[in-house]
């Protein structure tokens, strides 16, 4: 969550005499330390599991309170509370351990599934929404009580009324709300939504692809052999003990493997978020400390009148 400097020994503090030790900051060392990338490994294994990355935030946001009232508190190893000190930290925190690294996850985990991608058009990402919407359309449907062309034709029909349900949102999405978007990704499919509502036709490549995933669950809903190959036997058997139900065992093993396979298609993103990451570090940390802070927030801040008191 951020460097392991830390900005208010640059621009809060006094010179020190030379004889002074520098001031060793617990916070910036380990085990602490460690968890101001708490809320960057989250969001870098979101794709993978949702309810983790969003739980790996917590370390990440209670070090990151604990060093803002830290800094306020505390000038160097000196009892002086100073409310233009914590904000500066807030600012450096906020840029260097949670905006910009995340942006950069976000930046390479579009940039790894769109290179992903293959002869159809279709990048990862794009086939991850569809096989997810797959899996929503199988888990509320009544399948495999209908027949197999009722089932298919359903996938269909809902995506594209659920296309046009976001229509009017699509067209009128602003600059903001596109940002809003890398950090917390839409209930709806809506980047294959968008590629739909471009060519609205069966023969577009995102409903070819979502009739493929309706074929594949069609084919292990009513064969043996695949319902119960070694891989899923196991699954099957657990899922019918569970219901004793013939059908919803199927259905849930079906679904069991269209969940493996957008995990599988997951994981590209995770490992592309954190290869950027790791090579976006140096130069966020660079800018924030030089730039942002040095030619930008501080000077501002010097000019902002101060009434706290040294105790």
């Amino acid at each position: 969550m951020s460097p392991d400097y830390s900005i208010y020994n640059r621009y809060n503090s006094q010179k020190a005499p030379s004889h002074h030790k520098k001031h060793d900051d617990p916070l910036s060392r380990l085990p602490l330390k460690a968890c101001t990338y708490s809320n960057e490994v989250g969001a870098a294994i979101s794709p993978v599991n949702k309810t983790l990355g969003t739980l790996l935030w917590a370390p990440a946001l209670l070090y990151l309170g604990a060093d803002i009232y830290d800094k306020y508190k505390n000038e160097d190893v000196t009892y002086s509370p100073s409310a233009k000190r914590s904000l500066r930290q807030v600012v450096f925190q906020g840029f260097a351990g949670v905006v910009m690294p995340t942006l950069a996850i976000k930046a390479g985990q579009k940039i790894g599934v769109r290179l992903a991608g293959s002869s159809d058009s279709l990048s990862t990402s794009d086939k991850k929404e569809l096989i997810e919407f797959t899996m929503d359309y199988l888990s509320h449907s009544e399948y495999p009580k209908t027949d197999n062309k009722d089932f298919s034709e359903g996938l269909l029909d809902s995506f594209k009324q659920k296309a046009l349900e976001n229509k009017k949102h699509i067209e009128n999405k602003n600059f903001l709300s596109k940002v809003i978007n890398i950090f917390v990704e839409p209930k709806d499919p809506e980047h294959t939504i968008e590629r739909y509502l471009k060519n609205p036709k069966d023969n577009n490549p995102v409903m070819i692809y979502l009739k493929e995933q309706a074929d594949t669950a069609i084919d292990i809903m009513t064969s043996e052999k695949n319902i119960k190959s070694d891989k899923y036997k196991k699954y099957y058997l657990k899922s019918f003990i569970k219901y004793e139900n013939t059908s919803l065992a199927r259905k849930n093993t079906v679904l069991k493997i269209l969940k493996d396979k957008n995990i599988a298609k997951s994981v590209v993103a995770t490992i592309s978020g954190f290869t950027v990451l790791f090579l976006s570090l140096k130069p966020i940390d660079f800018f924030v400390e030089n730039i942002l802070m040095e030619k930008l927030v501080n000077p501002l801040f010097d000019k902002i009148p101060t009434k706290d008191k040294k105790l």
